[in-house]
């Protein structure tokens, strides 16, 4: 956009005062040589030395005398930087406008790319699902910070001694499921064929300091695994694996229907809550392809929590950085949008009539209290995460529970209320567990999804800066999940 004339007020009055001031002055000086010369007509010297006298001076009247030459060259210097500036203010009025006009189609792609993404779901958004009907997951966490209203808890502009930055949005929301492509199969790598495609892949958003990250994993059941020595895993493949017994097994849709088996999903405890990555958010590309990180890895005992961060500032240390845990090999294959400020994922609550944080204070479906605890007889909790569940935990014993709560009525038949090693009560047909006379009903279950109702539709909002024009956009993004 080209500045208007206005900003040049300053300039342009200079530049017409100085025009106005030689014109002026020239015309004040020929009027004097003017009269002058009509006095010495009337001499009466007639001799010839008077009459080439005069005409002398007459020829003398077609030059510049040297303060003109001084007045015009004043005037041209003034005129050339006064342009000068003003194709400097249009130059870089035109590069704002480039990079305004760049940053609003990487957040165009950013946010077509989430859409596609959304209208592949492939689980039904109604938990609990069952492994055996291979339809996937979809999981959403309210970050790990907590519900916010308004700017993000730390954010703060340490240019404005640290004063709360309202310009920052909800940054700390994951949003992991699984997909299919309506289009061309996904493709990536793999260290055994050098490229695997699928229709089906395991995708993750989050944000990490100021980048929005899209992590694609490949659900390839069939596909050859193979780790060169030297590499890591992730890499030389997108593969959506799982680590048993010290052996890389790759996912189908019915495998990530089960919290453990899902990516960066801590494994060794039920019920496997990627939170704990704390402001990590999730593991990056760039980390996972370093050559010491391992399939299954846990998150670091103290990850970081920053009480402050300015995500306007070119201060790197103010941020979470994407190479926190290590850099690899790979970059920025995952990244897919810079100079992010808000990513706000927000639930359908047909109840109120409007989208809402999960744990909000408020009542409704997804309100703090309506989450129920995740180990029914144990009281673990799970609050402010969307999981479209699995009913395997019922059944059998699942890695974790095992850690967990040691060999006693867990090895063998997951949660059981009277620890018995062999028997699942609330899954035995009995009609009194709870005594209301219904075979086993939800209240008879022992574990139970963090939130029973299913999600009609989701909203994401992403939020960014432009650098140059310090300008903020936002899109927003509405998916439906209406059978």
């Amino acid at each position: 956009m080209i500045p208007a004339l206005p900003e040049y007020a300053d300039w342009f009055v200079l530049l017409c005062v100085a025009v106005a001031g030689a014109v002026g002055y020239g015309w004040w000086r020929r009027t004097q040589r003017q009269e002058s010369d009509d006095a010495e007509s009337w001499d009466k010297f007639n001799d010839f030395m008077a009459f080439m006298e005069k005409g002398k001076r007459k020829a003398a009247r077609g030059g510049f005398t040297l303060v003109e030459m001084l007045v015009a060259t004043t005037l041209a210097i003034l005129l050339i930087g006064a342009v000068a500036v003003m194709f400097g203010k249009v130059a870089e009025g035109i590069t704002d406008s480039r990079s305004m006009l760049e940053s609003a189609e990487r957040l165009r792609l950013a946010e077509t790319r989430l859409q596609m993404d959304l209208a592949g779901i492939t689980a039904t958004v109604n938990p609990p699902l069952k492994p055996e009907k291979n339809e996937g997951y979809f999981e959403y966490i309210e970050g790990p910070v907590g519900v916010v209203a308004g700017a993000y808890p730390v954010a703060v502009n340490i240019d404005n001694g640290g004063q709360p930055d309202l310009t920052v949005g909800d940054i700390d929301d994951i949003l992991m499921f699984t997909m299919r492509t309506t289009g061309k199969p996904f493709v990536g790598r793999s260290a055994s064929t050098g490229t695997i495609e699928s229709n089906y892949a395991e995708v993750a958003w989050f944000v990490r300091g100021r980048t929005l990250y899209r992590r694609v994993l490949l659900v390839a059941p069939s596909a050859p695994l193979l780790v060169p020595v030297g590499e890591s895993f992730y890499g030389t493949n997108d593969i959506s694996v799982r680590l048993r017994g010290g052996i890389l097994i790759a996912n189908n849709l019915g495998n990530l229907t089960m919290r453990e088996n899902r990516f960066a999903h801590p494994m060794d405890i039920f019920p496997f809550d990627v939170r704990r990555w704390g402001q990590l958010r999730l593991p990056t590309l760039r980390e996972c392809s370093q050559p010491s990180w391992i399939v299954g890895q846990l998150p670091p005992a103290a990850p970081p929590n920053p009480a402050t961060t300015d995500l306007w500032t070119n201060d790197s240390t103010q941020r979470v950085a994407g190479d926190y845990l290590g850099s690899g090999t790979r970059v920025s294959d995952d990244v897919i949008l810079t100079n992010v400020i808000g990513f706000d994922v927000k639930v359908f609550d047909p109840g109120r009539g409007e989208y809402v944080n999960l744990g909000n204070a408020g009542a409704g479906r997804f309100a703090a209290s309506s989450a129920f605890a995740v180990g029914r007889d144990e009281g673990i909790v799970m609050p402010n995460v969307y999981d479209t569940w699995s009913t395997h935990y019922e059944v059998v014993g699942a890695p974790g529970l095992i850690i967990l709560h040691g060999s006693v009525g867990r090895s063998v038949d997951g949660f059981d209320l009277d620890k018995t090693p062999t028997i699942d009560e609330n899954l035995d047909g009995d009609p009194t567990n709870d005594g209301n006379g219904v075979v086993d009903d939800d209240e008879e279950l022992l574990t139970s999804p963090p939130y029973r109702s299913p999600v009609r539709g989701i909203q994401v909002k992403i939020r960014v800066f432009e650098p140059d024009s310090r300008q903020v956009r936002e899109v927003t993004v509405i998916q439906d999940f209406l059978p």
